[in-house]
């Protein structure tokens, strides 16, 4: 006669509807009994872990496995565990995930500082995504997920962005000139995942794929480059400064410019500049007068030339 605790009793598994659990612990609260013959199905995105009081046990890989005790030794040994009992072996059962959750999104909430030879330090906006998996989960469960019952993504979505965010400046460092900033995504992309990856796996983590889409400095910034850009295509500033303010008159005649600030002081600058201009040129247009000499006895002007007074007929 067959004895009860051979027979095949319960079968154990996860499936997450959600797609974005990282761990989950089976049921939710409490734990699960074993019995010689329990069946495990894991599917082949999953690790399943036992942990028998608060110690990490035995690991499965994606299957289905019938509990017994050659195929849980670490288990057995820990309870002291031998079939032939009614009652059943309980532990902690969780399913890991082991697939690359992808197209995570990660940004600066605030600029930050990086240097630059020809602008020095520049506050830098940046963002872009990444993907992550779990490559080791006895380290994940034991650094990062403890007691907890579920992990998700989003969270480490935000441990990840902090671990970015810390060395983004670092990365940018490597760009030598901020003109350059805009072609050298693809560079610091992959210098970033590197150093990200350095500071990750001690949790069980990998990156195996970050994109930075945007690293742009500030406006003002930017509306220096491009101002000085234009400056030397255009060949001087008070040529630029002319354009400029034929711009804001033309934006004004045609409806764009709605700013009227905006519009009276590229009237203003455009006057001002042309005013300029133009006394600049009548003095360089305009003759030099000769040299004046002044009359001693009587303080009449006269001309260098003259060697008599015209008023008083004295010498000079």
């Amino acid at each position: 006669m067959t004895t009860q605790s051979t027979f095949f009793r319960g079968i154990y598994q996860f499936e997450d509807p959600s797609g974005g659990l990282l761990a989950a612990k089976v049921p939710v609260a409490g734990s699960v009994d074993l019995y010689n013959g329990t069946a495990l199905i894991v599917r082949p995105t999953q690790w399943a872990l036992f942990i028998y009081q608060g110690q990490l046990a035995d690991i499965f890989g994606g299957g289905t496995h019938q509990i017994k005790t050659e195929n849980v030794p670490i288990l057995t040994r820990l309870a002291n565990w031998r079939f032939g009992f009614e009652s059943p072996l309980q532990c902690e059962l969780i399913f890991v995930s082991n697939h690359s959750f992808t197209a995570r999104r990660w940004g600066t909430p605030q600029p930050v500082m990086a240097n630059f030879k020809d602008y020095g330090a520049v506050p830098i906006r940046s963002f872009g995504n990444f993907n992550v998996s779990i490559y080791n989960p006895k380290t994940f469960f034991t650094k990062i997920m403890g007691s907890r019952s579920t992990y998700s993504v989003m969270e480490i979505e935000e441990f990840i962005q902090g671990q970015i965010v810390e060395l983004l400046p670092e990365s940018i460092q490597k760009v030598k000139k901020l003109d350059e900033l805009g072609a050298s995504y693809n560079a610091l992309s992959k210098d970033l995942e590197i150093n990200l990856n350095k500071e990750i796996e001690e949790f069980g983590l990998l990156v195996n794929k970050i994109q930075v889409l945007s690293a742009l400095p500030s406006k003002e910034v930017l509306d220096a480059m491009e101002a000085k850009t234009a400056i030397q295509i255009i060949g001087s500033q008070k040529e630029y400064l002319l354009y400029k303010a034929a711009v804001s008159l033309g934006q004004a005649n045609d409806g764009t410019g709605n700013d009227p600030l905006q519009m009276m002081m590229g009237l203003m600058l455009g006057k001002g500049l042309m005013g300029l201009d133009s006394k600049e040129k009548e003095k360089n247009d305009s003759p030099v007068l000769e040299a004046k000499k002044t009359c001693l006895n009587c303080q009449s002007a006269l001309a260098a030339a003259d060697r008599y007074c015209a008023k008083c007929g004295k010498k000079v």
